[in-house]
């Protein structure tokens, strides 16, 4: 047999290069993977609860999947509630080996000891009232909610009735009212955990705060008391107080009897504050002039003033509706009042009275007023005194002075203004027709001449012809 010799070209030594090469990498590859298969470490996970272990898982998100699933479940059943479980408490231990090591574990029997173990409960805020539990609600934004409801009405309060402060003039302008309501109990909000069934409906927690509780209030009779008087001092209805007292017979009660005067009480009290600014008139004043050249009596307006303007902020505190305290908290001039100036005549002209008149006899008691006595008009006043002398009401002219028909010995003085001032009864006259006199000076002596039922002064003021009532006129 005879061998044939194959000529080995560079194309082909080139092309079983290639393949060598090919071949020598894949050896490589399979060998550096079944080495790295042996280095690459396996993990599994130790699973314990309360720190007591439950089993081998693969993963923990196995459980934690689960969790949220049996969380879903148990929430839907409760309308959507917020759940918890002791499951919180669940701690994961990893440790390691390689294929040589082949870690056991049981993902399904984990699952289902931890479902043997599982005890659900609701996150739910409780409300707290000085450290005391007072109700436990769906969460913050229920519990938040139902303390906005317990404040509304006295937020309210100043749309359904008007609040009374310091100012109550009428400026036209409209007021920046602002208001503000805090608790006068301290209240705490705490997430809590409670099992199925706690968590209470915001309305019967409502219900529990507006009714609240009885306050013990005791209080011992004094002399003068009675049922009502003690009700309306405590602001406890009547009815309350007899029901709380059932000794009380037909209201009857004595002094040194302790009554019970418990009412319930809301379990909050909310404090309001309101502040409430606006523009306040400032009156302008008058500011008096003396002038010697101006007959007494008489007044002159030389300037109008213009009045003022002053924004003044309000702080007014209530409890439960009710007024505590009321003040200014700032106060600021926006334009400054003018005065009006007026001239004050002081010149005293001889039988010209002034328009004011004085008492016509000292230390004088009214015995009979002016106006319809015994079926007819009393045209003037009477006055009786131990003080007998009778003096001139204004400066003047004595227009009579003698007897006149019911009036006795009677005086009438002109004042020269379009007043007139009558004097009747008297026993002594001292003055004449045609005399000057002055405000105080003496005219006569009291007396009971005429139609007179006693010693007294009858007393008449005349304007233009007119009987006035001089009582609107005197200082008594």
């Amino acid at each position: 047999m005879t061998l044939k010799k194959r000529i080995v070209t560079p194309g082909l030594l080139l092309e079983l290069l290639q393949w060598g090469t090919a071949f020598a990498v894949i050896v490589a590859v399979l060998i550096s993977g079944r080495w790295f298969a042996k280095a690459q470490p396996v993990y599994r996970f130790d699973v314990f609860l309360d720190d007591q272990h439950v089993g081998t898982v693969s993963d923990p998100e196995v459980v934690k999947k689960w969790k949220t699933t049996r969380y879903e479940e148990v929430g839907r059943q409760y309308d959507n509630a917020r759940v918890t479980s002791n499951l919180e408490r669940l701690k994961f231990v990893r440790f390691e080996g390689n294929k040589t090591f082949h870690g056991a574990y049981d993902n399904e029997g984990v699952i289902a000891a931890l479902n043997d173990k599982l005890v659900f409960a609701f996150l739910a805020t409780e409300i707290r009232i000085d450290g005391t539990t007072v109700g436990v609600v769906k969460d913050v934004f229920s519990a938040a909610a139902l303390l906005d409801q317990v404040k509304a009405p006295f937020l309210n309060v100043s749309k359904e009735k008007e609040v009374t402060i310091l100012s109550e003039e009428d400026t036209g302008n409209r007021p920046k009212v602002k208001m503000t309501a805090e608790f006068t109990q301290d209240v705490q909000l705490l997430e809590t955990a409670v099992a199925p069934g706690k968590v209470e409906p915001t309305e019967a927690v409502l219900n529990r705060m507006l009714s609240g509780a009885a306050q013990p209030l005791t209080y011992t009779v004094q002399k003068g008391d009675c049922i009502s008087l003690i009700a309306q001092r405590f602001q406890v209805a009547a009815d309350v107080i007899r029901a709380n007292n059932p000794e009380i017979k037909k209201d009857l009660i004595r002094v040194g009897q302790t009554l019970q005067l418990s009412v319930n009480q809301p379990l909050l009290s909310v404090k309001t504050v309101e502040t409430r600014t606006e523009q306040v008139r400032i009156a302008s004043g008058i500011v008096y002039e003396k002038d010697s050249e101006l007959q007494a009596g008489v007044i002159q307006i030389v300037s109008t003033g213009k009045p003022g303007w002053k924004q003044v902020t309000y702080e007014a505190v209530r409890v439960n509706g009710e007024p505590a305290s009321e003040s200014v908290v700032d106060e600021t001039v926006l334009e400054l009042p003018v005065r009006t100036v007026v001239k004050q005549g002081t010149k005293v002209i001889p039988g010209v009275g002034t328009g004011k008149f004085v008492l016509p006899v000292l230390q004088s008691k009214v015995t009979s007023e002016f106006g319809l006595r015994w079926g007819k008009n009393h045209n003037g006043t009477d006055f009786v005194s131990e003080k007998k002398t009778i003096m001139a009401a204004d400066h003047g002219k004595v227009t009579y002075a003698g007897w006149k028909s019911g009036y006795g010995n009677c005086i009438v003085i002109d004042h020269q203004n379009g007043y007139e001032t009558l004097y009747g009864h008297l026993s002594k006259v001292v003055v004449r027709e045609g005399d000057g006199v002055k405000k105080g000076d003496k005219i006569g002596v009291m007396g009971s001449t005429g139609n007179s039922t006693g010693v007294h002064l009858h007393f008449e003021i005349i304007k233009n012809g007119q009987q006035q009532n001089p009582l609107t006129y005197l200082s008594v």
